[in-house]
């Protein structure tokens, strides 16, 4: 007969599941704490003492919540992935969402220390009682036996009827400890323990004298409970105490706070970008702008909300700049508690560090040339993705609303895959965007123009606490520089010595050398002017010598396309092949001949604006024929939209001597606007009108209006409205009306925003002056 069998588990089992699922000490003792707040604890101390010494060394748990009884202790503390855990996900008292799984809470005493020993009471938070039990584990002794099956008296478990009540709550106890630690080791440990939860500098209302009105939330939500459950503070004591603590002193170094919602309209990203009242006084081009964006997995998430505060210049306090270094980056909590990694230093989950690098600015001609507008300072950095050290930000997460974010076994980050995706993509577009609204703000602030912020805000592109030597500052504006100082200098000196003698001739000198030391000036200004220019168009000489490769390898891609979709065709015609194969290829070639025709518009786009006649030589354009050209260019966008397009440029319409190519950007980037503007089922109108020798254009669409009073702005850089933000490749950074005001500008014509004809809400309108022949 066959005999009946079971499975016998080796000791051993604890150290292979401690190790795999709890990876540092810092996530051991977290798991630990989030035990007690699934208990329903508001306070957690946890006390360490002679962690140097492996064998006298101690760390204390303890908390004031519901504690445990025998049942409890039995069926939720030694059961490994207890059913208990699936059938009661929230707390008892409080309706916490409990944040334990796997039951690897003893686990993680495992991880720490040989012997843990638990005093527990049990009853509602706040409340005594004379039921007690006490408990031990004894992981030494475990391990020296071959099976669970031979445990005898390792784990010892009794209830205890005390002679007075006591206040509910657990206290573990770990001692002989698996290893000594040395300082380093503590430091970092605290270091990890302190962002355990998330500071109240960011779950907190912002303060309204650094920071003025709220933005999107007065507070966050950390976690889903109740309304009456007054959360859980965790303090560290003995030799895990933190020190001073310079949270509000780091507060009021914010220049900017970014703050993102997803959770009250869940199809919806919201974004808000402000600065502080401070950097507002300092200058007030700063302004609040919030933006909108759909959220890219509507129905299954993550939403959550999340408040960054950004800093841009140095710290001169050594201490403050010391925790700011520790304390910075943009972390994740879950039910309001720490995801290790994210946000350590050298964790580079938003690949913040990682894109200052590739735009180290003195390698890069693009940075470079717009570092070079700011008069020859160590400018605009703000124009940069800044490094990690310069966020100090938390992301809030619930479990319910990041279904699809799954915790990797060891309990430190997520698995890489859809949920997880969707979250940095939100997370790195706000950043994009606050990247673009501090840029705008400096580049219309004048007293900005020189200096920076002043000495303190001269940063270096790897770290905004780092501070520029005069060595490291951009070496483009040093011949102007010295001209203007030489040349000033000896004005002012020859105005003042002048001004010493009485005689009317020198008086009229002198008079002449204020005039002349302003004209100076404007000289200066139109040098640097210039220079700035010249830049960019070394800039864009290199873009355009790697888009006649980039052209190339677009016809290579269309050439292969074709051949793909030819393949196809003929593969759906042979009748050798079965029907229901036949079928299937059906939706495959028409994708394929989608793909063809797109690229085969964009190479056709690419071929005539970087041909040696586009570039070459100027002709008036007939403006009907360039705006098709350019809607070729965004047809896919509209079809999409499902967008209705009229153009209604009358034939003779013509443009004054121009290259074919720039109309073509010109229309494109208005085009462009319109579509984003037009949304879902819109309309766009190109119509055009001649007046004896002024030709006008006006593109209308029927999307949001835009206010004409304030209509300027959008023709400054990097204003814009939209959230789609890509900063390497300067989409979504609002430079595409003012690349087509500065095209225009060169041949007399003129771009606006005008009053919208009816059953519109936008119009651009476009005017070429002194045309004087349409044939």
């Amino acid at each position: 007969m066959p005999q009946s069998l079971s499975f016998t588990v080796d000791t051993h089992v604890f150290r292979e599941l401690g190790e795999l699922l709890v990876g540092r000490d810092s996530t051991a003792l977290l798991e630990l704490i989030k035990n007690c707040y699934d208990a329903d604890a508001t306070h957690v101390v946890v006390t360490a003492a002679d962690l140097a010494d492996r064998a006298r060394g101690r760390v204390v748990i303890r908390d004031n919540g519901c504690g445990m009884d025998e049942e409890r202790f039995r069926l939720g503390f030694l059961r490994i992935a207890s059913r208990f855990k699936e059938i009661d996900r929230r707390s008892d008292f409080y309706r916490r969402r409990v944040t334990g799984s796997k039951g690897i809470g003893r686990l993680a005493a495992h991880k720490l220390a040989m012997l843990m020993e638990v005093d527990s009471v049990r009853g509602n938070p706040g409340q005594t009682a004379k039921e007690a039990i006490k408990a031990s584990i004894d992981w030494e002794k475990i391990e020296s036996r071959t099976t669970l099956n031979e445990l005898v008296d390792e784990i010892t478990l009794e209830s205890v009827k005390r002679t007075r009540p006591a206040p509910s709550g657990t206290t573990i106890s770990l001692s002989k400890l698996r290893r000594p630690w040395d300082e380093r080791e503590r430091a970092r440990f605290i270091a990890e323990c302190r962002s355990f939860q998330p500071p109240s500098i960011l779950t907190e209302a912002l303060p309204s004298k650094l920071f003025g009105d709220q933005l999107l939330f007065g507070r966050p939500q950390l976690r889903d409970a109740s309304s009456e459950d007054p959360g859980c503070s965790v303090d560290l004591e003995g030799d895990f105490s933190e020190g001073d603590n310079y949270w509000e002193v780091l507060l009021t170094h914010a220049r900017w706070v970014v703050e993102i919602d997803c959770k009250s309209d869940k199809r919806t990203v919201k974004y808000a970008i402000s600065p502080t009242l401070s950097t507002k006084k300092e200058n007030p081009a700063a302004t609040r702008r919030e933006f909108s964006h759909p959220h890219p997995d509507p129905e299954s998430g993550p939403f959550f909300q999340a408040r960054i505060l950004i800093r841009s210049r140095l710290i001169v306090d050594k201490l403050v700049r010391g925790w700011a270094h520790q304390t910075s980056g943009i972390r994740v909590y879950l039910e309001g508690f720490r995801v290790l990694p994210y946000g350590d230093r050298g964790d580079d989950w938003l690949s913040l560090d990682a894109n200052t690098a590739r735009r180290s600015w003195d390698k890069n001609p693009i940075t470079e040339s717009m570092v070079a507008g700011e008069s020859g300072t160590a400018g605009d950095w703000q124009l940069f993705v800044l490094p990690n050290n310069s966020y100090t930000g938390a992301v809030f997460l619930t479990q319910d609303d990041a279904p699809t974010l799954r915790m990797l076994v060891n309990r430190e980050g997520f698995v890489a895959e859809k949920g997880y995706d969707v979250l940095v993509d939100i997370v790195k577009r706000a950043l994009d965007l606050a990247t673009r609204t501090r840029a705008a703000a400096r580049r219309e602030n004048p007293s900005q123009k020189k200096g920076g912020d002043g000495p303190s805000a001269r940063l270096s592109p790897t770290g905004a606490d780092t501070p520029l030597s005069p060595a490291t500052l951009p070496p483009r504006s040093e011949a102007i520089e010295t001209a203007k100082s030489s040349l000033m200098e000896g004005l002012r000196e020859a105005r003042d010595a002048l001004t010493k003698r009485n005689d009317l001739e020198t008086t009229k000198i002198a008079d002449r050398l204020v005039v002349t030391q302003k004209a100076a000036a404007e000289v200066i200004r139109a040098a640097e002017s210039s220079e700035d220019s010249a830049a960019m168009s070394r800039v864009l000489s290199s873009l355009g010598t790697q888009m006649a490769s980039f052209v190339h390898e677009i016809n290579g891609m269309l050439g292969s396309a074709t051949a793909v979709y030819q393949s196809l065709g003929r593969l759906r015609e042979d009748r050798s092949l079965p029907t229901s194969v036949r079928s299937k290829l059906t939706p495959i070639y028409k994708d394929a001949g989608d793909l063809r025709r797109q690229i085969e518009r964009q190479a056709a786009y690419m071929v005539e604006i970087t041909s040696t006649d586009a570039r070459r030589r100027r002709s008036r354009q007939p403006l009907g024929d360039r705006f098709d050209a350019a809607t070729r260019l965004v047809a896919p966008a509209i079809d999409r939209r499902g967008i209705r397009l009229r153009n209604e440029i009358p034939k003779g319409l013509k443009s004054p001597p121009m290259f074919p190519a720039e109309l073509t950007v010109v229309f494109s980037n208005l085009l462009t606007n319109a579509v984003k503007a037009a949304a879902e089922d819109g309309e766009i109108l190109a119509r055009g009108s001649s007046d004896g020798g002024r030709q006008t254009v006006v593109i209308e669409n029927s999307g949001a209006a835009v206010d004409l009073g304030e209509s300027e702005r959008w023709f400054r850089p990097f204003e814009s409205t939209t959230a789609e933000v890509d900063s390497a490749l300067g989409q979504g950074m609002g430079l595409g009306l003012t690349i087509t005001r500065d095209i225009l500008e060169q041949y007399g014509a003129t771009v606006r925003f005008v009053p919208p004809s009816v059953g519109f809400a936008t119009a651009v309108e476009v005017q070429f002056h002194d045309v004087k022949d349409n044939q």
